[in-house]
């Protein structure tokens, strides 16, 4: 069936604020070239939204502004970004030319053509939320749905959201989720060196931390100025930088501890070389990786005698 009207986004934006009135914009543009265009907008939640327009005429091959408003609201959405339960549906008539100037669209009982739109609600305050809860599935999904969020905040707003996160129990995997998806703070790895002192317990180097959140360049800044020292010490499970950079999937920090002299077959307090981590985990690139750069694989590396080789045949990621 033939479209009439065009929205400018399926997903109605909404930059929540708790307790605060929010506006979000949707454009409708004709596509009938003869006929004007009856409009009718619902909503599945009318206790929380406001639409300015509701109905309307649009002109051939116009277009009109409509305004959706959010009423202050007292607690956070039950679910974001997308909201389950509101949703605001578009029903659209044509309307003959000579119609159009005494066509009440109030009036209109039989609507020809349906436009479903959902809702989202994003922005800094619902982000710092989700950070400030630990809820990592839900920032990630913020990030991902608002790709954009992380970069246009305000160097004041982006150091706060780092120290909210930097509290955090997981703040390592929260810290590293941020600064992937385009955090950027003022010396970033430089504030996380200055607290590496909270990761004391872990026994992490200055190494150590500028790997855990891959940051490629602290780590090349901090070889660089001669920490091959440390470059195989290790932590309080016996990780050094480089197993810890393999475990977590950072093949550019592998490369760089690498290729400056740390050792690829450097084991952990339970025997496990990085390769042997990787190859149990069926992390195949990072095999590859570490094969690459010199990594033994027949290197004997748990207590059942069994090298990288062996844990990846017993697994079942390479054939017998």
């Amino acid at each position: 069936m033939e479209k009439l009207v065009e929205v400018s986004d399926q997903v109605v934006r909404i930059d929540f604020v708790l307790g605060t009135k929010r506006r979000a914009t949707v454009r409708l543009r004709s596509l009938c070239a003869t006929a004007s265009i009856a409009f009718k907008i619902q909503t599945s939640s009318p206790h929380k939204f406001l639409v300015n327009p509701p109905t309307g005429l649009i002109p051939p091959l116009s277009q009109s502004t409509l305004q959706i408003i959010l009423k202050p609201q007292p607690q956070i959405p039950s679910s974001f970004p997308r909201s389950a339960a509101d949703r605001f549906l578009i029903r659209t008539v044509r309307v003959g030319t000579a119609e159009a100037a005494t066509t009440n669209p109030d009036t209109i009982t039989s609507w020809t053509h349906d436009i479903k739109l959902k809702v989202a609600f994003v922005g800094p305050f619902l982000l710092r939320h989700a950070v400030n809860n630990g809820d990592r599935n839900a920032v990630k999904s913020m990030v991902k749905f608002q790709r954009t969020i992380l970069t246009e905040l305000s160097t004041r707003e982006a150091e706060s959201l780092y120290r909210v996160a930097n509290r955090l129990d997981n703040s390592v995997d929260m810290l590293s989720l941020l600064f992937g998806a385009g955090l950027k703070v003022e010396s970033t790895a430089g504030s996380c060196l200055e607290e590496s002192t909270r990761w004391a317990e872990k026994g992490w180097s200055e190494l150590h931390v500028a790997v855990a959140f891959d940051q490629t360049d602290e780590v090349s800044r901090l070889i660089k100025m001669g920490e091959h020292g440390t470059l195989d010490c290790k932590d309080s499970e016996g990780r050094t930088p480089l197993y810890l950079a393999a475990s977590k999937g950072y093949e550019r920090c592998v490369k760089l501890l690498a290729g400056a002299g740390a050792n690829v077959d450097a084991k952990r307090n339970d025997g496990c070389t990085a390769l042997y981590r990787a190859a149990a985990k069926g992390n195949r690139r990072m095999v590859k990786v570490l094969v690459d750069l010199g990594a033994d694989p027949s290197v004997v590396a748990d207590d059942r005698n069994r090298s990288a080789i062996d844990v990846a045949r017993d697994e079942g990621y390479v054939s017998r």
